[in-house]
């Protein structure tokens, strides 16, 4: 067994706690940043795109495998869900399925 795939069980079962939520959580951000990247990739002036505010995702949906605990998924599920909001007009519908995963993962996984 590789290292990265021993670091992958590890996170997943951090604590003898199944962290199936919030690993469906990130399938789903990493859905909505392919077809967020589909929608990017057809802008025809690339320097017009806030780089900063698409990359909040990509920080805050892996963070709670990161870093396991109750208060981490939580303030995940705010940062998320605010970033959804303001970018709802745009790219942050992608990633609302992705949001709703990590409410559950909030409400259900013990750390």
């Amino acid at each position: 067994m590789g290292r990265l795939t021993a670091a992958c069980v590890r996170t997943w079962t951090s604590g003898g706690v199944r962290r199936s939520w919030s690993l469906a959580a990130l399938a789903a951000g990493a859905f909505g940043a392919a077809c967020a990247g589909v929608l990017i990739a057809a802008q025809t002036d690339p320097q017009s795109v806030n780089w900063p505010l698409i990359l909040v995702p990509a920080a805050v949906v892996p963070l709670p495998l990161l870093v396991p605990g109750r208060a981490v998924r939580v303030g995940a599920v705010v940062v998320m869900a605010m970033w959804t909001w303001l970018a709802s007009a745009s790219i942050g519908m992608f990633f609302v399925p992705c949001l709703l995963l990590m409410i559950i993962a909030a409400k259900r996984e013990d750390a």
